[in-house]
């Protein structure tokens, strides 16, 4: 499921993808013996019976057989790298976030906290989304009655507001800015990168760096006993 803080997965994205491993191919090796046993040899052919030598066959008609084969391109191997200017502009995910007010920040949170007890055995982590879930589910259609009660028009307008909470919330408790700063820093010296690509990669980055408004609101509700343990629900989600 894609979930409000898992956007703080999207540096991930910004490494190529490591080859996989390569299978090794085990029809050379040879058999293992069993234990204390040794193994026969097989005895050589008799001398008075050399083995048959099957007709030559004609190469297929226009097929030159001096030419070596053509070399394996690899095209199907799954050890095949993708560089960054492989990535394609959809797997990078649109950073939406707002400015944050006490009174939505307070909201959003006290709606997490109710639906991740209301519906935790509707096996959320199933759908791609919150919306995903609205819209295929009964249990979806009370979720969306109950956000839109703590005050949001719809699913995706608290999602951006809890959002904008995990991400400020993020900053404060694990550092998120300063290795979201070091990212952007490689990503604008890394060459190799069409710029197009890079521009959209430091774009969704900056904008997972919290405003000093969001981290001041933020830091407030983490100093508050009412939402200390409501705001642990972020990095729940995040796992």
């Amino acid at each position: 499921m894609v979930r409000f803080a898992a956007f703080l997965l999207f540096a991930g994205l910004l490494a190529a993808a490591p080859a996989l491993g390569q299978t090794k191919d085990q029809t050379q090796l040879p058999q293992s013996e069993e234990a204390g046993e040794q193994p026969n040899p097989q005895a050589p052919p008799a001398a008075e019976q050399p083995p048959v030598q099957p007709p030559a066959q004609p190469p297929a008609s226009g097929e030159d057989l001096t030419q070596p084969p053509p070399p394996d391109t690899g095209a199907e191997s799954d050890t095949e790298e993708t560089s960054p200017d492989d990535l394609s502009f959809g797997e990078i995910p649109d950073v939406t976030v707002i400015e944050l007010t006490a009174d939505i920040a307070r909201r959003s949170i006290d709606a997490l906290a109710l639906v991740r007890d209301k519906y935790k055995d509707a096996n959320l982590e199933n759908y791609e989304s919150w919306q995903d879930f609205v819209d295929k589910t009964e249990d979806g259609k009370h979720f969306e009655t109950d956000i839109k009660a703590a005050g949001f028009s719809t699913v995706d307008e608290w999602n951006v507001a809890v959002t904008s909470v995990s991400f400020a919330y993020s900053a404060l408790t694990d550092n998120l800015a300063d290795d979201l700063e070091t990212q952007i820093a490689e990503i604008e010296k890394d060459t190799s990168i069409a710029q197009d690509l890079k521009d959209r990669m430091i774009k969704g980055l900056k904008a997972m760096i919290p405003s000093e408004n969001n981290k001041r609101i933020v830091q407030a509700m983490i100093d508050d006993p009412a939402y200390t343990e409501k705001l642990k629900l972020l990095a729940e989600e995040g796992e």
